[in-house]
Order: structure tokens, then sequence, then C-alpha cells
């Protein structure tokens, strides 16, 4: 049968004449525009249903971004202590308004000495030599201002100059001491640490 219908599709022959006329014909009907189908109230109340769904996710998208920036709002930026270096330990006493003294010996040689004042309260002087290092602090008061808030397995103390020295340290070696003339607090730090009878040295005047 197909091949009945292919034998006379090639016999037939569309002339320009006959193009023309379908064409003209085609343009001349009128196709009439379906109307909309209108739907039952049933089918309008499902449709606002999705609608009004849609205009909360909508409004949940934009209002979520600002709920959640209150909630976990930036961290404050943490300001650094007031640390001001001074050319030297006369000009640390003026920063710090009182004298800074120095009583005592290093068992390395300084190479380097820094001055600083922390808060205009403390003064600190870091040395370094000879591969050692060493940090002094002073301020007025009682309390520790050393800043090591190591734990050590040793903890002596001594008597240097009438005052007792809290040393602290590991296996018989010392890295930090502590005292204080009930009206300033000093403490030193050296790395590495030394043994207690060098500290003895070291503080002795």
């Amino acid at each position: 049968m197909k091949m009945e219908y292919d034998e006379i599709m090639e016999h037939i022959q569309v002339t320009p004449e006959m193009r023309e006329r379908i064409l003209s014909h085609i343009h001349e009907t009128d196709i009439a525009t379906p109307s909309p189908k209108v739907l039952p109230f049933s089918g309008l109340k499902k449709y606002w249903s999705v609608a009004a769904c849609f205009v909360l996710l909508l409004a949940g998208a934009i209002a979520l971004p600002h709920l959640l920036n209150q909630a976990d709002p930036e961290p404050p930026v943490l300001a650094g202590p007031n640390i001001v270096e001074a050319t030297s330990l006369q000009k640390l006493s003026e920063l710090v308004g009182f004298e800074v003294t120095t009583d005592f010996s290093l068992p390395f040689k300084a190479e380097k000495i820094t001055y600083c004042s922390y808060w205009n309260e403390m003064a600190q002087i870091e040395y370094s030599g000879e591969g050692c290092s060493a940090r002094y602090r002073q301020s007025l008061g009682t309390d520790d201002n050393s800043g090591d808030y190591n734990t050590y397995s040793d903890t002596t103390v001594m008597a240097v100059n009438n005052l007792e020295v809290t040393l602290k340290g590991d296996n018989g070696i010392y890295t930090l001491a502590i005292w204080t003339d009930e009206s300033r607090t000093y403490s030193l730090s050296l790395s590495p640490g030394i043994k207690a009878d060098d500290w003895l040295t070291s503080l002795t005047n």
C-alpha cells in the first residue's frame, strides 16, 4: 500500500500558479481564535493559593539575610594595648611616670635593648644577644606583671636584698623571677633559663 502511495505522489506536481492560489486561499480564510477557558471558582482559588505561597517565599528570601545579620553581628574590632617605644631608660621613666631601675645583671652580653611603655603604667625592657634574650618589667603595685601564665614543675623562693624572689622553671632550670618591695612589682624572664645559684648572682648587688 505504501509503495502505491509513493508512486502516486511522485506523479503529483504543484505548479507555481497552484501554489499561489493555495496561499491566497489560506490568507482569506478567517481562522477564529479560540476563547480562553473560564476557570471555575475552585480553580481560581487554587491559583490564588499558589500565588500567595510564592509571595511568602519571596518575602522570606528578602528578609532572611537581614535577620541573619541581626542574629550574628560582626565581632567588634579589639584595640591593642597602648604601647609606646622609648629611646632610653630616662624617656621610659617619663612615659610611665616613675623612675625605672635595673638593679640586676644579665648572664649574657646584651647587644640590643628595646624600651617600651604599656598603657603609660608598666615599663618593659627587652634584651637580646649571644643567642639569649631577657624581658624585664616594672610597675606600681604588688600584682604579678610578668604576663607568664605557663605551668612550671619547679617553684622556689629565695631571699635577695631582703626581698623574697619567686623563681619558676622546670628540672632545676628557672626562667622567671618575680618580686615586690610592696610599692612596685618586678619580673625578669630569661631564655634560656639558669640555675637558682646563678639567679642569686644576677639579682644581688
